[in-house]
């Protein structure tokens, strides 16, 4: 017959282990719960763009770094935010102020897949580029229209990342832009680079669904980007413009009237400086005041 003292110590135990059960159930829910949110962050790079994309599935991707002065500051922003390993590398065309710090991210990381367009350059920036992808021995996916990126289901709902762009090749290297649309829950972003009208006008005629809530503004506020006709289709709630201080006009007080005319708040780098978006797949939050 067990005595009470064995009832009274096995009580214990047991209790004890339902405690620690329930607390590791209970935070890995919360730590799940908490990390299931795409965040993006569109690093302020003066004229230029980078972003960081901290997606709900666990994976990271950076789109752009900047011009080659930002990439160091690119790399380590993107390590303070806990991140080594890149899954996902996307130069969206090879002006310097896009891929200019790329070199310096792919050297300082683990890097999963590379994205760029067909079109080539001869600068040496872009070299720099292609040196340190054959350094890592990776290789280079075509960005193009049509490609899929990630297409899963994340806390019960659909995260999806393709490409929309570029629909063909263009003799104008920012037509030949990779355009990203990113689509978690409700909530969705469309990354443009700096797509102009042509490559607007045809990723509309081929019939790519380019609604998106939050916009990544093409080309700094160009006017040459962001037609009316790709506003109407896009029709975001919120607009992101990267661009710094430049003899170009940008961001042109056009582009701006547009995007308040579709009632888009906007945000600037040049003056939000880096600006932050995280959502959980339903409505989003942003950590500046909108510009405008």
């Amino acid at each position: 017959m067990m005595s009470n003292q064995f009832f009274k110590k096995f009580g214990s135990i047991l209790v004890l282990t339902v405690f620690i059960l329930s607390f590791f159930s209970y935070y890995g829910e919360n730590r799940t719960s908490a990390s299931a949110n795409l965040q993006v962050h569109y690093i302020d790079v003066g004229q230029g763009d980078a972003m960081l994309l901290k997606l709900p599935n666990g994976q990271n991707m950076v789109i752009d770094a900047g011009d080659n002065q930002y990439g160091q500051s690119v790399v380590n922003y993107i390590k303070n935010q806990g991140v080594s390993h890149i899954d996902y590398v996307v130069g969206t065309h090879p002006h310097a102020d896009h891929i200019g710090g790329l070199d310096d991210v792919i050297k300082s990381f683990s890097i999963g897949k590379i994205y760029m367009p067909s079109q080539t350059s001869t600068s040496q920036t872009y070299l720099d580029v292609i040196n340190a992808i054959n350094a890592k021995k990776l290789t280079i996916t075509r960005a193009a229209a049509g490609v899929s990126i990630i297409n899963t289901t994340v806390s019960g709902k659909t995260f999806q990342m393709f490409m929309t762009g570029p629909v063909k090749n263009y003799s104008n290297t920012n037509d030949n832009s990779a355009v990203i649309k990113a689509v978690y829950g409700s909530t969705s972003f469309l990354f443009t680079g700096d797509a102009e009208h042509a490559a607007e006008t045809d990723m509309i005629n081929a019939g790519y669904d380019l609604r998106a809530n939050i916009l990544k503004v093409g080309h700094h506020g160009s006017d040459t980007s962001t037609s009316t006709a790709f506003l109407n289709k896009v029709n975001p709630s919120a607009s992101v413009i990267s661009v710094g201080s430049n003899s170009y006009g940008h961001p042109t007080s056009s582009t701006i009237n547009r995007l308040l005319n579709m009632g888009s708040k906007i945000y600037r780098t040049d003056m939000n400086g880096t600006v932050i978006i995280t959502t959980s797949g339903s409505g989003w939050l942003v950590n500046k005041s909108a510009w405008r």
